[in-house]
Order: C-alpha cells, then sequence, then structure tokens
C-alpha cells in the first residue's frame, strides 16, 4: 500500500476546488456578499452587483445617472476588489439599469 502524503481539510479542499475552476466563482460570490465594504455605503444604496461573467462583474443600478457616474468611476472600483481578492480578476463592469429597491434604512 502506497503512502500517501498528510494535508489539511483546508489544502485539500483548495486544491479540489482549483482543480474544477470553481475558486474564481466562490471569489465572485465573496464580492457579492461583501459588496457594501468594498463599494462604501452610498455606492451600495445605489448598485449592487448581480453577477460575474468571466472576468466582468455585473452591476444593477438604481438608473442612467447613477450607471453613467459608476461607469467614470469604473477603475476605482476594480481597483478596490482586486485588491481585496487578488485571485480574482475583474476586467470590466457592465450596468444594468432597474429600478430596484435596496435595503434602504427609514
Amino acid at each position: 500500500m502506497k503512502k500517501r502524503e498528510i494535508i489539511s481539510l483546508k489544502e485539500a479542499l483548495e486544491d479540489y476546488l482549483k482543480e474544477r475552476k470553481w475558486d474564481k466563482r466562490i471569489e465572485g460570490y465573496q464580492i457579492i456578499k461583501d459588496w457594501k465594504e468594498i463599494a462604501g455605503e452610498e455606492l451600495a444604496s445605489n448598485a449592487q452587483p448581480i453577477k460575474m461573467e468571466g472576468s466582468i462583474l455585473w452591476l444593477q443600478v438604481r438608473s442612467s445617472v447613477w450607471a453613467n457616474e459608476l461607469n467614470w468611476r469604473k477603475g476605482e472600483i476594480m481597483e478596490r476588489i482586486n485588491v481585496r481578492s487578488p485571485g480574482l480578476l475583474v476586467s470590466d463592469i457592465k450596468f444594468k439599469v432597474k429600478s430596484i429597491s435596496f435595503n434602504e434604512k427609514t
């Protein structure tokens, strides 16, 4: 019987996810989960991430005015994300304008 190297459960799980290329997808979900921290209060109250499609982040925005504003700030937002999640490269952000109800404080 062959002896196998003993590795931690964490290492085994990380290897498993990398082999199946699920690690980037999980990091994409992490962006959605941590959006308020990444984006800040004002941005998060007007735009929400809806999906990662390859290296493109899709944001649902409150209005075309916000889509225009965020288009100007796209580089800043991508830098924040890429610094926070270095394994996940966001190369572009696309916007979907839709009247949405965000969690608002009343």
